[in-house]
């Protein structure tokens, strides 16, 4: 099967949530993505803000994620998902996991969809969160994004679908990979 490696920084870093989305997916190591920052300014569908790396140019702006490999085949779905062309392009570029260099993809959103003033619902922080603290990034980058001001989904059939993938395990837990 040919496998390629996306760079999750989302919600997507909750592997049950990636795991609905993209069967075939596999947490294969975390990566940083230096130069840029974690905003939940990109207007989703449903209204609300989520996530999008911005890119300050700034080294010492770093977006903590996880690098999961997954069936090629699959990206269409995850592309559809998160609204490639619609909301986020796809970016390719290589990312250092375990020291080696691997060619990811992640999304950036598309000018047309950030708006500063927007909040994510809460049951997405919670899964950005979630996901977060499972890979166990640094403290202050924890504190940061629990500090994000949330909003509740008037959706809730939709809010308790998504509360309900937080009570899922993660499926295998990373165990560090050895620089070779």
């Amino acid at each position: 099967m040919d496998r390629i490696y996306y760079f999750a920084y989302g919600s997507n870093l909750h592997p049950p949530r990636l795991a609905e989305r993209v069967p075939s997916s596999r947490l294969h190591g975390l990566a940083r993505l230096r130069g840029h920052r974690l905003v939940f300014h990109k207007r989703g569908g449903d209204g609300s803000g989520k996530c999008n790396v911005h890119p300050t140019g700034k080294l010492q702006d770093i977006v903590h994620g996880a690098v999961f490999s997954m069936a090629r085949a699959e990206m269409r779905l995850l592309d559809r998902v998160e609204g490639v062309g619609h909301g986020y392009w796809r970016v390719a570029r290589p990312l250092s996991v375990a020291g080696r260099p691997i060619r990811v993809f992640y999304y950036l959103a598309q000018a047309d969809f950030i708006q500063e003033n927007l909040a994510p619902f809460d049951w997405y922080h919670a899964l950005v969160l979630a996901g977060a603290r499972g890979h166990r990034f640094p403290a202050d980058y924890l504190h940061r994004i629990a500090a994000i001001v949330t909003v509740q989904d008037p959706d809730t059939r939709r809010a308790h679908h998504h509360h309900r993938l937080l009570t899922r395990p993660p499926t295998g837990r990373l165990t560090r990979l050895r620089k070779t």
